[in-house]
């Protein structure tokens, strides 16, 4: 393509002879063209941001998930424990619901911010367009007037020796190429603002369809809510035994806690022993006591590199259960909204799955404990200082001991009255309890 520098390089060859008004104006003409031209910018076609993308996968995987613990059983069993574990269903189905909105909510406002800034880049490319039409159609007018068409070859037989002529051929050659190149830009630019006009098309027609799938969710929602307020109502009219129901769980609770952190503090306990006896033997002469120092340090660093590993995981562990799940209990201590003096607490979640679900193990590890209570089997596995913990297995297929993989099956975790799996889950840190749900990814 021809460039103002082509031109400016083509002049300073030699001096030419005294050119007529006409063609002076001309040559002031093409270089102001060329200016403008080169100075305007190409806009690469602005494509959907990766931000929207990204939350257009977060939207189906939500979406995949709703629709999967939509197929868990309700129990139609009347009693306080059915009911309640209804109503945890129920709310964990609420909460995926509201995340979905919500998630919704993001991408039409950045499909909107997108949409706007696509309507100014056409807005910007078509400024350029008429800016080059403008100065093309110009160019040609001024030509037929001056009828420079005609006057080309006189222009070039004019010169007074060969160089001279070989110089204004060689100039009239560059200005036909720059009149070819400035169509073909011309074009170009017709193009761009053909295919950013589809794109804002198509991000208009997924807005309108993003919009009208949240007004769907949102009456989903107003009709779960309605069966949590039956559930509810249910519930108030049996208060007493509620209260029962409630106690007896929070002591089963009580029991399971004190079992893991008794379990954990032996776990503590025989790694500071381990710690001390390295350092015994390192003390001491002799290459058997050396060894064995070395080999604790190895273990150690191995240790260390796999807590590492497993921090830096967090927010990306598959759930502990396979096939759909809901989160039914949440971390901590919480009240149930309508259901006056109950109050629960978790020192993990509750996943409801269904019946047939296994547990497995969210990252690489060792199995450092194995437990039965209440008729059920419970597993601790360590990854470093990190732990975690499976509960409410009716079977298990590891042993203590055992070196597990990630999303190794642990065992199968036990159906309840309503025909549902309910797996409760711990992450731990020493002593500390944390919040499982900030390290899953969902």
């Amino acid at each position: 393509m021809v460039t103002l520098k082509t031109l400016e390089t083509l002049e300073s060859l030699s001096p030419l002879p005294p050119l007529s008004s006409t063609t002076q104006k001309m040559r002031k003409l093409l270089h102001y063209i060329l200016i403008i031209l080169l100075s305007l910018p190409i806009s690469a076609t602005a494509q959907t941001s990766a931000e929207i993308q990204a939350l257009q996968r977060e939207q189906e995987a939500l979406k995949k998930q709703i629709a999967d613990s939509e197929r868990l059983l309700s129990s139609t069993k009347n009693d306080v424990q059915s009911q309640l574990s209804n109503l945890m269903i129920i709310e964990g189905r609420m909460a995926e619901q509201q995340r979905y909105v919500k998630n919704l909510e993001s991408i039409v406002k950045d499909l909107r911010r997108n949409i706007k800034t696509q309507q100014s880049e056409i807005n910007r490319l078509t400024a350029e367009l008429n800016v080059c039409k403008a100065q093309f159609q110009k160019a040609v007018v001024y030509m037929f007037r001056n009828k420079l068409t005609q006057s080309t070859w006189q222009f070039v037989f004019s010169a007074k020796d060969y160089r001279t002529m070989y110089k204004r051929l060689r100039y009239v050659t560059e200005y036909s190429k720059y009149q070819r190149a400035q169509g073909e830009i011309i074009k170009d630019k017709e193009k761009q603002i053909r295919k950013e006009q589809e794109l804002l098309q198509r991000k208009k027609k997924q807005q309108e369809a993003l919009l009208a799938e949240g007004k769907k969710v949102r009456s989903e929602l107003q009709a779960q809510q309605k069966d949590r307020q039956a559930t509810v109502n249910k519930l108030k009219k049996r208060q007493s035994q509620l209260s029962k129901t409630v106690a007896q769980q929070r002591k089963k609770n009580q029991q399971l806690d004190r079992q893991i952190e008794t379990l954990i503090q032996k776990e503590i306990a025989e790694a500071e022993r381990r710690r001390k006896e390295a350092e015994r033997l390192a003390k001491k002469p002799g290459t058997s006591s050396s060894q064995k120092a070395q080999k604790y340090k190895e273990d150690v660093a191995a240790q260390n590199k796999l807590a590492a590993t497993f921090e830096a995981n967090k927010g990306k562990f598959s759930a502990p259960i396979t096939g759909s799940y809901v989160i039914s209990g949440k971390f901590g201590t919480y009240s149930v909204q309508g259901l006056k003096g109950v109050q629960l607490d978790n020192k993990g979640i509750n996943l409801t799955g269904k019946k047939g679900a296994k547990a497995r193990t969210i990252f690489d590890g060792t199995v450092t404990a194995i437990f039965k209570l209440g008729g059920m089997y419970n597993i601790i596995v360590s990854h470093g200082k990190y732990m975690t913990v499976y509960c409410n297995l009716t079977n298990v297929s590891v042993k203590q001991g055992q070196k597990v993989k990630t999303h190794q099956t642990l065992g199968t975790v036990a159906t309840d009255s309503g025909g549902n799996a309910t797996l409760q889950f711990q992450i731990r840190l020493g002593k500390n309890k944390l919040n499982p749900q900030q390290w899953l990814i969902r």
